[in-house]
C-alpha cells in the first residue's frame, strides 16, 4: 500500500468543512506514516501569550513557553515536547506538559500533565498505544493512573497539534484531516485542516513573513472557523485566532 492514502471528500463521513475543499481530495493521515516537513521542526524554545479580546479589552491569559527537544528516552532516541504554562490574574497558575513521540511520525508515546493552582498540584499521566490510551502506572502520583479509553484508531496528541502543523506539506488547495486526542477527555476524532490563504504578518523582531492561512473548523459544521498563520519559511506557527462566546476572540501570539 502506497504510504499516502488519499479520500474524496463527498465520501468522508467524518470531513467538518463541508464544501471547504469541493472536488479536492483530502490527505487522510494515519499515525506512524512518516511526515514529509518533520525536519522543519527544529530543537529550541518558544513563547506565545494567549489571550482574549472583547468589547475593546484585550486580556491576557497566560503565557505559554514551548520547547523541543531531540534528546534519548529511555534508551531511544525521541522528539521530546516540554511546555510551561504561566497563568495570569488573580489567582496565578501553572501547567506544565511533557510530550514524547517517535521521531519522523510524531506518533505519540507518553504525555504528562501538571497542574498547580491554589497551592493544590495535580499530575496526570498517559500512555498512547493503536488501542487504547491508557494511564501511566508507574507516574508517581499520577491522579490517572488507572485511565483507560479504547481507541478506533491511533490518534496524535492534540496538546501538541501547534508543533505537528509545522510537519505538513501545507501549498495551496491542501487539506487532510487529522486524528486527534486530548489525553483525558472525550473519544479520540478526526478534525480537517485546509490551507485557505496567503498573508504577510509582521514578526516579533519587526521582518515581514509570509504565512500560509491555514483553517478548522473544529468538527463544527462551519459554524466557527479557526485560523492559524504559519510562516512559509519554517511553517513555525506565528498567530491563531478562534471565535469564543459571546462575540469574544482568542488568540495565541507568538512573542519571541
Amino acid at each position: 500500500m502506497k504510504p499516502t492514502r488519499r479520500f474524496v471528500l463527498a465520501a468522508a463521513a467524518a470531513a467538518p468543512l463541508v464544501g471547504a475543499a469541493r472536488a479536492a481530495d483530502i490527505d487522510l493521515l494515519s499515525v506512524g506514516r512518516p511526515l514529509p516537513r518533520f525536519d522543519l521542526l527544529k530543537p529550541g524554545a518558544r513563547t506565545y501569550l494567549r489571550s482574549v479580546e472583547k468589547d475593546g479589552a484585550h486580556i491576557a491569559v497566560d503565557i505559554w513557553r514551548r520547547e523541543v527537544r531531540f534528546e534519548e528516552v529511555e534508551g531511544v532516541r525521541r522528539l521530546h515536547i516540554v511546555q510551561r504554562w504561566d497563568g495570569t490574574g488573580q489567582t496565578p497558575s501553572l501547567a506544565e506538559r511533557d510530550s514524547v513521540f517517535e521521531i519522523g511520525t510524531f506518533r505519540p508515546l507518553t504525555h504528562i500533565r501538571t497542574s498547580t493552582r491554589d497551592g493544590t498540584r495535580v499530575v496526570e499521566g498517559f500512555r498512547f498505544s493503536p488501542e487504547a490510551i491508557t494511564g501511566l502506572r508507574d507516574l508517581p502520583d499520577n491522579s490517572r493512573a488507572d485511565f483507560s479509553a479504547p481507541a478506533s484508531e491511533a490518534a496524535y496528541n492534540f496538546e501538541t497539534d501547534m508543533e505537528m502543523l509545522q510537519t505538513l506539506p501545507w501549498a495551496p488547495g491542501y487539506a487532510v484531516s487529522i486524528p486527534f486526542y486530548h489525553p483525558g477527555g472525550g473519544p479520540p476524532a478526526r478534525y480537517v485542516w485546509r490551507t485557505g490563504d496567503q498573508a504577510v504578518l509582521t514578526g516579533p523582531d519587526g521582518s515581514a513573513i509570509d504565512c500560509w492561512v491555514v483553517e478548522t473548523d473544529y468538527n463544527s459544521g462551519g459554524a466557527s472557523i479557526a485560523r492559524f498563520w504559519l510562516a512559509k519559511s519554517t511553517q513555525q506557527l506565528i498567530k491563531m485566532e478562534s471565535p469564543g462566546t459571546a462575540g469574544s476572540l482568542h488568540r495565541k501570539t507568538l512573542l519571541y
